[in-house]
């Protein structure tokens, strides 16, 4: 009998004997297996539900806030990012929006009601996730064209007021447009200090409440290219 063939035939005997452990190592290799691929994936898939749970409630990929207001340096910093680092590429790529945010008294003349409220001015189309739902439905689109307001429906039951009245806060007059029900980025206790109540950027001087001993915070948001690592 050649060496080949007594080897095989060792093995197809060896087989026979032991068949059903081999049976068995083999189940649990194949199961250890299985489970390992569930668990990555499943891991996988839990780290990119939470990642876009985070950008939803941020409403960007990155934030930066500070209680002064944010130098032409930063400015152009906080823009860049928006652009991966690639400084060439320009405004074509930047992808910032800015909010700032500051107690007000909000007081509607048609009903004499007044309220503390806390207004947002916002520049740039923020917010980059999740998504601004107002009544009347795409509102939120329209802040940016005109003297507009988006007021949270608490104030229009605290003003006794309703959509369509204006609205004064400071030196300035805005037309609420509409009620928001959902807000991205609401991660703290900012409804707590008066309902919210969003205006353009654009006419935040003419309020004339940011001057000496005011309180405001400024907020830029960034949204990064795909292949950027936020971290």
């Amino acid at each position: 009998m050649s060496g080949v063939g007594f080897v095989l035939r060792m093995a197809r005997r060896e087989a026979r004997a032991e068949g059903r452990r081999l049976a068995l190592l083999v189940g649990a290799v194949a199961v250890g297996v299985a489970a390992l691929v569930a668990i990555n994936s499943f891991t996988r898939n839990l780290q990119d539900s939470v990642r876009d749970q985070a950008r939803a409630l941020l409403g960007a990929d990155l934030a930066l806030s500070s209680r002064r207001v944010l130098s032409p340096r930063v400015t152009a910093l906080v823009d860049t990012l928006g652009c991966g680092g690639d400084t060439a590429a320009g405004a074509a790529c930047a992808r910032t929006a800015y909010v700032t945010e500051f107690p007000a008294m909000g007081f509607v003349p048609r009903t004499a009601g007044t309220r503390l409220v806390n207004a947002s001015a916002v520049a740039g189309p923020y917010p980059f996730y999740g998504e601004m739902i107002t009544r009347p439905r795409g509102a939120w689109a329209d802040l940016q064209r005109g003297r507009h307001a988006v007021v949270e429906p608490s104030l229009l039951t605290a003003l006794n007021a309703r959509v369509g009245d204006t609205l004064s806060l400071g030196e300035a007059r805005f037309a609420i447009i509409a009620t928001v029900e959902n807000l991205p980025g609401e991660v703290g206790m900012r409804s707590a200090f008066g309902p919210r109540v969003f205006i353009p950027a654009a006419y935040l001087e003419e309020t004339k409440l940011l001057g000496f001993g005011s309180r405001a915070e400024r907020q830029a948001f960034i949204k990064l290219r795909t292949s950027a690592d936020a971290d």
